[in-house]
């Protein structure tokens, strides 16, 4: 609740940025993805029919396999694997990756230090680079926690807008005020509003989902018993 109320407050101060730079510059456009935004003589407009039928798309097939999934939760993540992306379920995995500033759940392609510790950590490999994976901490799974991060991927991996790399850095540095929001382009807020968008999504989903379900009589069973370490 507390993030959602964070977002939605970042999410307005780009807002009043949009409208600001929309006077001050007559021709104006950026692209992103899916997505178009042109800001021409003062007025913004969004070109994004493929987006909202794209966005649809992964909320229709995270649903199929998220109820396909219900009586034991976890194994969603086998279609994850199937594309080349690993599970890792590691005891105190929120204190291991805040050694390199980054939160359990998905984990997106590093270089560099934070590369070679998470190869070091999930697989044992010296790389400096490390592809896109998931670590869960195994004492805080839930069934929210699986759904939400399973879903942020399956939007990343359906290429919508607001997953590059530069955008999820602005986004980190905000989070942590190494950032003058004054200091942003017209470019990059709409980057910055799309990966909002989409963590706001992953939530709704996520949300939406389980209010359905919860009165079902089936277990979520979430694999607290895996072993230290353990991945699919």
């Amino acid at each position: 609740m507390f993030k959602n109320l964070v977002l939605n407050l970042i999410n307005l101060i780009f807002d009043i940025q949009e409208k600001f730079l929309s006077k001050k510059y007559n021709v104006k456009s950026a692209n992103s993805n899916m997505a178009k935004s042109h800001i021409t003589s003062g007025a913004s407009l969004t070109i994004d029919s493929e987006l909202s039928k794209n966005r649809q798309k992964v909320q229709n097939e995270v649903y199929e396999l998220a109820k396909k999934n219900f009586d034991n939760f976890i194994n969603i993540f086998e279609y994850s694997k199937k594309q080349g992306v690993n599970l890792y379920i590691l005891n105190g995995a929120e204190n291991l990756l805040r050694i390199i500033d980054e939160q359990q759940g998905l984990i997106f392609p590093k270089k560099g230090i934070k590369a070679f510790y998470l190869n070091l950590l999930t697989n044992k490999k010296l790389s400096a680079k490390s592809p896109v994976m998931f670590i869960l901490d195994k004492e805080k799974l839930s069934p929210y926690n699986v759904l939400y991060n399973f879903y942020k991927w399956y939007a990343y991996n359906s290429n919508l807008p607001g997953f590059d790399e530069k955008t999820l850095i602005e986004f980190k540095n905000i989070y942590k005020y190494e950032t003058n929001l004054d200091k942003l382009t017209y470019e990059q807020i709409i980057n910055l509003k799309h990966l909002i968008q989409r963590d706001k999504e992953a939530m709704e989903f996520t949300l939406n989902f389980m209010k359905e379900f919860e009165g079902s009589k089936k277990a979520f069973n979430i694999m607290k018993n895996k072993d230290e370490g353990a991945n699919i």
